[in-house]
């Protein structure tokens, strides 16, 4: 069982401590109010008792006494209940201190009336001597072990001082009798002492064990208590590391998420500062990558640590936990002047391992000493390995990203340089085709057809590849503001409407009045219905049907339906329709020259705007294109 966890820890644990200690100050005020309670009863009893005694046999020349202990009995718990009105309410060490002496001074009078009761009922053969074992059990019930040894042990002082006292004459003796005849026990000493051996007895029996085994259920308690501690101190440290799991999961930038990642350790561990240390590709230097809580970050971040000169961090990169309780001059030189500022006083240092291979240092430090003990380091250990993950995955994913630029990068060049001969081309051939350098014969213009158009379709691939490269490219680029769908949805009306009639096709947008307008871009948006309904009229024969229809989602969005009963696509096609330069099999029949690229340009777009895409056809029978658009969204 560890210890419980430090104050401040955990961030309720005061609370907690607040609320055990209001829990015993509540038990303590409402015994205390109970013995006043139960102590109205006494004086009723002792008037009852002295009033039955006579016809049940039984004669004591101290009855008007006995009524006087009642009457002062009735007085001192008359001036206590006053008293507990004046009681704190505040759960505090003061407090606790208060209703402490206040139970001790009740039972100092209520042990003053019992030893005044067992002298006028007979000393120490009065029946009542055994009323003391309640008032001991409350004691040691309530009190500490001390006090309700103190207790006892003044139960058989002043049993003894009463015995003596009445066997020499000091105070006066009064015999009790039943039926005329007197149980007069006070000159006989062999009684008295076993009478008082005998109770002196029972009560440290009573005592002890009573103290005992409330020692053990308090003992039991405490044991509880501090499992409750590590139990809910595990639990907080696995929240923890499920939100860096979450935050790792959820992010790919490097800076970002082990900014986020130090913070979080930093405040679960209550301790100054965490640091990440990342080992250069040759092994040879360590650079700071994230810090917080060391002061200036960004002056901690210039610092260059060489491996070879620091037998510290060489020791953790090889793969050793470091752990000191009480930082060194020695050590903390290595650590940095801005750390030794920083009055550390006890460090964690664990490698960063991914893959098997070593790639940083994940560094906790802390002002007060002896800090990092066992599960702090087993903890630390499991937060290292989720760091390291990410950062591998990260460092991964930024080489990917990197390849990705030089991709679209080669791309662009290569249709740029591309676009400028073939506008050429295309020149020369309209100039040739328009028989300004002479007449030509049908073969010829067969030919100069056939160039034409496989230069067209040429063009137009390169014209894709350019859009689809800016779309990756410069997305931070394309404002997005308020997309006005009406005019939209006129525009594409004007562009396609003399394409679709000449074609003999029945061309048709729907919209309800009042359309709602979304957030986006305007020519990103137009650009993607605009390769939609093209493939939608190309691919679709004469005297068919292509209809465009807008909806809206109940202010959550816009669907747009697009549908055609064109060829259709074949099933073993649809999961590829999306993909960079994939044409169907029976396109590439109908028509043979295309790009395949409108498709993934209209994807391209839908998913900048946050929205989805779906597709369903069936050859033979036509294509349903499905677009989802939120009402509000930002760029991705």
């Amino acid at each position: 069982m560890g210890p419980i966890p430090e104050a401040g820890h955990s961030g309720d644990i005061y609370q907690d401590l607040a609320r055990r200690s209001q829990i015993i100050i509540s038990e303590l005020r409402s015994r205390a109010f109970w013995f006043i309670k139960l102590r109205w009863i006494v004086p009723v009893c002792l008037v009852i008792g002295s009033i039955s005694a006579g016809p049940l046999g039984f004669q004591f020349g101290s009855s008007h006494l006995v009524m006087g202990v009642a009457v002062f009995i009735l007085c001192y718990n008359l001036i206590f209940m006053l008293k507990s009105s004046r009681l704190p309410t505040e759960d505090s060490v003061k407090a606790l201190r208060q209703f402490q002496r206040f139970i001790r001074w009740q039972v100092g009078f209520d042990y003053f009336s019992m030893f005044l009761l067992i002298h006028l009922t007979g000393g120490v053969a009065s029946p009542l001597i055994f009323f003391f074992i309640f008032h001991i059990i409350f004691a040691a019930i309530l009190m500490p072990r001390l006090s309700s040894y103190g207790f006892a042990f003044s139960v058989v002082i002043g049993m003894i001082v009463i015995a003596i006292s009445e066997y020499l004459g000091w105070l006066p003796n009064h015999t009790l009798g039943f039926e005329n005849r007197r149980i007069d026990l006070a000159f006989q000493p062999t009684y008295i002492a076993m009478q008082l051996l005998f109770f002196s007895t029972t009560v440290f029996v009573t005592v002890f064990s009573t103290s005992s085994i409330m020692n053990m259920v308090r003992k039991r308690i405490s044991d509880l208590v501090n499992l409750t501690y590590t139990v809910k101190n595990l639990n907080e440290r696995l929240g923890v590391l499920l939100s860096l799991a979450s935050t790792i999961g959820s992010a790919r930038q490097l800076k970002e998420v082990l900014t986020s990642v130090t913070t979080q350790l930093t405040k679960a561990m209550d301790i100054q500062g965490v640091s990440v240390k990342l080992l250069s590709d040759d092994g040879r230097f360590l650079n700071y990558v994230a810090a917080y809580g060391l002061g200036d970050t960004d002056l901690l971040k210039k610092r260059v640590i060489e491996v070879s000169r620091s037998p510290l961090n060489e020791a953790v990169i090889k793969g050793k936990p470091f752990v000191a309780s009480h930082v060194t001059q020695q050590e903390l030189f290595q650590f940095g002047e801005n750390l030794a500022a920083a009055r550390i006083q006890s460090v964690l240092f664990v490698p960063l391992i991914a893959e098997d291979k070593v790639i940083g240092i994940l560094g906790g430090y802390c002002r007060q000493p002896d800090k990092f003990d066992p599960p702090e380091i087993d903890f630390f250990r499991l937060a290292a390995g989720l760091v390291a993950m990410f950062m591998d995955n990260s460092m991964a994913y930024e080489k990917i990203e990197q390849m990705d630029e030089e991709r679209i990068w080669f791309m662009m060049k290569v249709a740029h340089n591309l676009k400028a001969p073939l506008s050429a081309i295309l020149s020369i051939l309209d100039v040739i085709r328009g028989k300004y350098l002479g007449d030509l014969n049908d073969d010829q213009v067969e030919y100069l057809r056939r160039v034409h158009r496989r230069a067209q379709t040429m063009i137009n691939m390169v014209n894709e590849l350019l859009v689809l490269a800016q779309k990756r490219h410069e997305r931070q680029q394309n404002p997005f503001g308020t997309v006005d769908l009406e005019t939209l949805i006129h525009r594409i009306r004007r562009t396609f409407a003399d394409e679709a009639r000449q074609k003999g096709l029945d061309f048709n947008i729907k919209f309800p009045p009042g359309l709602v307008n979304i957030t986006g871009n305007a020519e990103m948006l137009e650009q993607m219905l605009e390769n939609l309904i093209s493939n939608a009229i190309r691919y679709t024969p004469t005297k068919g049907r292509v209809t465009v229809e807008f909806m809206e989602l109940q202010q959550k969005g816009i669907r747009i339906l697009i549908s055609d009963n064109g060829i259709g696509i074949p099933k073993a096609s649809l999961p590829r329709v999306f993909e960079e330069f994939y044409r169907a099999k029976n396109a590439q029949e109908l028509e043979e020259h295309g790009t395949g690229l409108g498709m993934s340009i209209a994807k391209e777009i839908v998913t900048q705007h946050g929205g989805k895409i779906s597709l369903e056809s069936e050859e033979g029978l036509g294509t349903l294109v499905v677009i989802q658009l939120p009402l509000n969204n930002t760029p991705e």
